[in-house]
């Protein structure tokens, strides 16, 4: 959070920064169970009168949130022994507060503008129409509360152009800020793994994260699940790589290390597009400060495999990459991918939103199998449209130039983009980062159309008089 003088604070921001000491001063005590329900009150609380007088303080707000709510629930857990989901789910529910400011301006949300945002969310709920049709209506509305709130986000963003840069530092503010604390938390998960990280662990069926001991863990810092964790940090690496501050290498740092550390191949390879995207439409002074701060953190990268563990860890992950054919990971996107071709060929509608029908960790390892079962065939079509019409305005705009901001999220877009087949980045956690990046896109393009516009209006009547 943006740190100024308590009296100099609004009211809003001191409530941010109450809550934030009443949950600290509370997780690690007997008084923790009192968090799972003020916790998400408070936090529904603030959000809502955060967002009433400051967009910007909202984005940073829920953005933390994202960040660090895995955490906060890990050690609830552990210290009560509850295995309540209110608390994860919090993000979410403050996620959903400007969907109520979306219907309230009904009329003016329904534009060309924001035609692809209304088909994605038509298909989401047919997808949700689908479950319901199966009677699984509690699987419909978790589904619902995965998918709707990042879009309507967007949405939302897409209204507020008018204040979308001061929208978009707060939200940057947070992912930077996020991404130094996962990054030190990672790096400390690794080599000193806390209990309750440790506990959880225990507690999940998860083979793929490694075993709760230090060293042997595949990190997954303050968020739940390394995949998870390694789409936040290339966001952030890739906001950080433009960055002209003092903490900029400080956060590559943190941030680097713990991706290579989270062992998500699919991330790496959305950092590596993301950075080809900035090479190829940075400025020249940014190829060069980008050639340096990669050089620097790959000299960083070496330098730890000379760490035994390190090395063995590292160079076991890479080296998958060229046998794929043996690799367990490929094996199984490859079965799957067959089970869901067919399972469409016996049913075109698809499963329905949020069922699992035995296909859970499917979908959260693809984006492509997340769509096709949640939202059928035809959902699918239109879903994938909104996304393509999307990426098409947003990455080959000519306004880039003209909007120094534009080019951080692009190269944020086109990472997750490239992610998408391996990970799952249309809802959920992700998808509160991509419809994030994608929302302040549309909400610079379509300010700086308004304002083109009104320089040509004036120029007409100066012309005329």
């Amino acid at each position: 959070m943006k740190i100024l003088p308590w009296r100099n604070l609004s009211i809003e921001r001191k409530l941010v920064w109450a809550l934030v000491l009443i949950v600290g001063g509370a997780m690690f005590t007997p008084a923790a169970k009192a968090l799972l329900i003020l916790f998400p009150v408070g936090s529904l609380y603030v959000g809502y009168r955060a967002l009433r007088t400051d967009n910007a303080l909202f984005g940073e707000f829920v953005t933390w949130l994202f960040f660090l709510t895995p955490f906060l629930r890990r050690v609830v857990d552990y210290e009560t022994n509850a295995r309540e989901m209110i608390i994860i789910s919090t993000p979410f529910l403050v996620l959903l507060i400007p969907l109520m400011f979306v219907l309230v301006r009904w009329k003016k949300a329904i534009s060309w503008e924001s035609a692809p945002f209304c088909y994605a969310i038509a298909a989401v709920l047919y997808g949700a129409f689908v479950a319901c049709a199966h009677s699984q209506f509690s699987s419909a509305a978790a589904g619902l509360i995965m998918w709707i709130p990042p879009i309507t986000f967007a949405l939302f963003l897409l209204l507020e152009r008018d204040r979308i840069s001061d929208v978009s530092e707060g939200i940057e503010r947070a992912i930077l800020g996020g991404t130094f604390v996962a990054g030190i938390y990672g790096l400390i998960q690794y080599f000193y793994i806390p209990a309750w990280d440790a506990a959880w662990m225990r507690s999940v069926d998860m083979d793929t994260i490694g075993k709760p001991e230090a060293m042997e863990v595949r990190v997954f810092s303050t968020l739940n699940s390394p995949q998870i964790l390694a789409s936040f940090l290339l966001v952030g690496i890739l906001l950080a790589y433009r960055l002209r501050s003092r903490w900029k290498y400080l956060i590559l740092l943190a941030g680097i290390a713990s991706l290579v550390l989270s062992a998500a191949r699919s991330a790496w390879i959305g950092l590596f597009a993301g950075l080809m995207f900035l090479a190829f439409r940075g400025s020249s002074a940014e190829r060069v400060r980008t050639l340096f701060a990669t050089a620097g953190c790959t000299l960083l990268i070496l330098v730890a495999l000379n760490v035994p563990e390190l090395s063995d860890t590292i160079s076991a992950r890479f080296n998958t990459f060229s046998d794929l054919k043996h690799d367990e990971s490929a094996l199984d996107r490859k079965e799957t991918y067959t089970r869901v071709s067919e399972l469409l060929q016996h049913s075109l509608e698809g499963s329905g939103l949020g069922v699992d029908n035995g296909m859970a960790d499917a979908q959260n390892d693809s984006s492509v199998v997340a769509v096709l079962l949640g939202l059928g065939l035809p959902g699918s079509l239109i879903f994938a449209t909104a996304l393509g019409v999307c990426a098409f305005k947003l990455l080959f705009t000519r306004s880039a130039r003209e909007l120094p901001q534009l080019l951080g999220l692009q190269c944020c877009i086109t990472g997750l983009a490239f992610e998408s087949p391996l990970n799952n980045v249309v809802n959920g956690q992700i998808g509160f980062l991509l419809w994030s990046m994608i929302g302040l896109s549309y909400g610079f393009l379509m300010k700086r159309k308004a304002e083109i516009s009104s320089e040509l209006k004036v120029g007409v009547v100066l012309r005329s008089t």
